[in-house]
């Protein structure tokens, strides 16, 4: 008989200096998001520079977490280390404060997904230092 393979697990992100803030407030379940000061625009994924100044004058400011569902897909060929969700829900959600996240969704059917539905960030440890976001109802 053929050896199956595994599926390996997901990814471990890896964070750089741009990053570390949000993996650190992550690690202590909190969402952090880097914020343009003159306006109050949120951006996420961390980026070296603002993008609504192109200077390094963002700051870092910790949020909700909570949100609403903009649009989901579901997912049936997965990414790699995602073999064994399949099928899985990936959503856009808009937050509370600002800025569009995707990201997982779990503790959901996709039959009761609908657009502007409440949610809420919640943890996926995947090492002792990266707890990687994802989002479930907020009922």
């Amino acid at each position: 008989m053929a050896d199956e393979k595994q599926n390996p697990p997901p990814p471990v992100p890896t964070p750089t200096p741009v990053s570390q803030p949000m993996w650190d407030a992550a690690k202590d379940g909190k969402l952090a998001l880097q914020f343009d000061p003159a306006s109050g625009k949120a951006q996420f994924w961390p980026r070296p520079v603002n993008v609504q100044t192109g200077k390094a004058d963002y700051e870092w400011r910790e949020v909700s977490g909570k949100g609403t569902l903009s649009a989901w897909t579901k997912v049936h060929i997965p990414a790699f280390g995602f073999a064994d969700r399949v099928p899985y829900i990936l959503g856009a959600v808009d937050l509370a404060e600002g800025g569009r996240v995707v990201a997982q969704l779990v503790n959901v059917e996709e039959d009761a997904l609908t657009p502007g539905m409440a949610v809420k960030v919640s943890w996926e440890e995947r090492s002792d230092d990266i707890h990687v976001y994802q989002f479930e109802p907020d009922s």
